[in-house]
């Protein structure tokens, strides 16, 4: 062999060799990356799903948005579109409502909106109490059938109507065992959260999944419309579910659920000069709904009847009024628009520009807003209110409707 003939040899050996490394260092990388696609779309989505890993942040967090920053330096979210996979958990204890106001099985019937009507309820008890929101439902003088499977139904009463949420309660009786919604504890609720309303579409039990955020705390809102009522709710969460398509008023009643596939609350509306505005009834005012059925079969509030403005620091700002307290008011400053006819709050002596301080020493203001604090009392308990008249505080006593 010549001196040439053995500098190539060396230099084929060489370039064999780095072949290989290269060859190997590839296939390195390729498995690792395949691997790691794997652990992250399909291998963490699971484990979050499972009960003993998924109470671990460490594969919640492994499921949530990937975010890619691209040469531009432009930020984009790319989110998993399978929004079932996080809340199949909730959808489990969502039923379709069927409420019948004719039973004559005229096929032409079964498509107007006064005699049939299709909505979303969540189970909330083993044994068959199914909680709604009115507007799920057609009147109390409907039939009901609750769909549990696509197949399956049973018949429902209606056992409460509670006017303060406008929420409904609906009982199958003889109902097998039944998947329960699980709650989270209201103060876990927070603004920014990712939501998804969950509801029965009326089709083949299909479900209806909308996504959104919870995007703030509304203390003005009240279902009395644009003056809060001292027997109507105030205060709601709002989200910004996208709700314009056909269809989506059968998700009121359904479950809204956290991407952990806890139940924040259910879906409400309600409906302002002709305009519907969504909101989530939050867990705290079902356990208070509940906490009143159990204790008496019913859902029975105390009404005081007076209309009210809640005053706050920045009330206090514009107007040099009180910081905290309710304002008895009237846009047009008459006491008979201010005070409800033969109400607890006329017999009691309210008068409209007075401030009510604390209900049975509880203070007002916007946490603890007048309607929720008086929705704690039954009929014919007797309230102390603090109220500052002129200048003056004095005490009033009223008996609730």
């Amino acid at each position: 062999m010549t001196g040439k003939e053995g500098k190539n040899r060396i230099r084929k050996n060489w370039i064999r060799k780095i072949v290989r490394i290269v060859f190997f260092v590839l296939l390195v990388f390729f498995l690792s990356g395949a691997s790691l696609i794997v652990i992250d779309r399909y291998i963490f989505p699971y484990l979050a799903t499972v009960k003993w890993a998924g109470k671990y942040d460490f594969f919640k967090k492994a499921t949530q948005d990937i975010v890619v920053v691209n040469k531009t330096e432009q930020v984009t979210v790319s989110e998993d579109q399978t929004i079932s996979r996080y809340s199949n958990e909730s959808a489990s204890s969502v039923v379709e409502i069927l409420s019948l106001k004719d039973e004559s099985k005229d096929p032409g019937k079964m498509k107007d909106a006064d005699f049939v009507k299709y909505g979303s309820g969540l189970v909330i008890t083993a044994d068959g109490l199914i909680l709604a929101h009115r507007e799920a439902i057609l009147d109390e003088k409907s039939k009901y059938r609750i769909f549990i499977q696509k197949d399956k139904f049973f018949d429902a009463r209606l056992v409460a109507i509670d006017s303060f949420t406008n929420l409904v309660l609906l009982k199958i009786d003889g109902a097998p065992s039944l998947p329960v919604a699980s709650f989270i504890a209201s103060e876990d609720m927070k603004v920014g959260m990712k939501a998804v309303a969950i509801g029965r579409s009326g089709n083949n039990f299909q479900a209806i999944y909308k996504a959104g955020l919870v995007s703030q705390y509304d203390s003005d809102f009240s279902l009395a419309g644009a003056l809060p009522l001292s027997d109507k709710l105030q205060g709601v969460y709002i989200a910004d579910f996208d709700m314009n398509e056909e269809g989506d008023d059968k998700v009121v009643g359904g479950a809204v659920s956290n991407y952990s596939g806890s139940v924040i609350g259910i879906l409400g509306v309600r409906k302002i000069s002709g305009q519907k505005q969504y909101f989530i009834v939050s867990s705290d005012l079902i356990q208070e709904l509940m906490n009143h059925y159990i204790s008496s079969g019913s859902v029975k509030r105390g009404t005081l009847g007076a209309y009210y403005f809640s005053l706050t620091s920045e009330s206090a700002a514009l107007f040099g009024s009180p910081d905290r307290g309710a304002l008895v008011y009237s846009p047009s400053g008459q006491q008979g628009l201010a005070i409800i006819a033969g109400s607890a709050a006329e017999k009691a002596g309210l008068k409209i520009q007075d401030v009510i301080l604390s209900v049975n020493g509880e203070e007002v203001n916007a946490e603890n807003n007048l309607a929720r604090l008086v929705s704690k009392h039954k009929p014919g308990e007797e309230i102390s209110l603090k109220v500052m008249r002129d200048g003056q505080e004095i005490e009033l006593k009223a008996v609730l409707e």
